[in-house]
C-alpha cells in the first residue's frame, strides 16, 4: 500500500459530552481479538460502513415506519385529549341562535382540519 492511498484524520472526543463518552467507552470495551475491532481504525471503519449499509435496508425502513406511527399516535392522542377539554360557552339569544349553529360547524370543521393534518404524518 503506497503512502498516497492512505488518508489520515484525527478523532477527537469530548469526554464531557455524553455521546462522546459513550463512544469512548464502546471503543475501549471493543474486543480487540475480533478482526473488525483489532484497532481503533478498524472499529471506526466497521461502524461507519455498518451505519451506511443499514440506511437503505428494509429493517431500517420498518423501524422508521413504526417510529413514525408511534409519533403520529402520540400527537393524535394529545390533540384529541386537549380538544376534549375545550368547551365553548356563550349566552345565545334567539337572534344569535343561527350564528351559534354556524360557530359549531366551524368548530367541527376545525377539528376535521386538524385530523386531516395529523393524518399526513
Amino acid at each position: 500500500m503506497s503512502k498516497s492511498s492512505l488518508f489520515k484524520t484525527t478523532l477527537r472526543l469530548n469526554l464531557n459530552n455524553a455521546e462522546d463518552l459513550e463512544a469512548w467507552n464502546n471503543l475501549m470495551s471493543a474486543d480487540s481479538r475480533q478482526p473488525e475491532y483489532s484497532s481503533y481504525c478498524r472499529t471506526i471503519v466497521t461502524a461507519i460502513n455498518d451505519h451506511f449499509a443499514r440506511l437503505g435496508q428494509p429493517e431500517s425502513q420498518v423501524h422508521e415506519a413504526a417510529l413514525l406511527q408511534k409519533i403520529e399516535a402520540t400527537i393524535r392522542d394529545a390533540v384529541a385529549e386537549n380538544l376534549k377539554n375545550v368547551s365553548f360557552t356563550a349566552g345565545v339569544s334567539a337572534q344569535q341562535a343561527p350564528m351559534a349553529q354556524d360557530q359549531t360547524n366551524i368548530s367541527d370543521q376545525s377539528e376535521a382540519a386538524i385530523e386531516a393534518f395529523l393524518d399526513n404524518f
